[in-house]
C-alpha cells in the first residue's frame, strides 16, 4: 500500500513538474518572439545592418535569437 502511494505521488510531482516546464517553455519563447520583433523594428531602415562593425554583430545576434526561436 505504502509503495502505491508512494509512486502515486512521485507521478504527481513530475507531471506537476512537467505543466511548469511547458509554461515556461512558453514564456522563453514569447520572450524571444518580442526581442526578436524589437531588433527588426530598431533596425527598421537597416542602419545597422549596413554598418560594418556594428552590422556583424547585429546580424549574429539576430541569427542567434532566429535559432532559438525555430527551437
Amino acid at each position: 500500500m505504502y509503495s502505491t502511494y508512494n509512486l502515486v505521488r512521485k507521478l504527481e510531482n513530475y507531471e506537476d513538474s512537467l505543466e511548469t516546464s511547458d509554461i515556461l517553455i512558453a514564456d522563453v519563447a514569447s520572450d524571444i518572439k518580442q526581442v526578436l520583433a524589437d531588433m527588426r523594428k530598431i533596425d527598421h531602415n537597416g542602419i545597422f545592418e549596413d554598418d560594418d562593425e556594428v552590422g556583424q554583430t547585429f546580424k549574429q545576434i539576430l541569427k542567434t535569437i532566429e535559432r532559438l526561436e525555430r527551437l
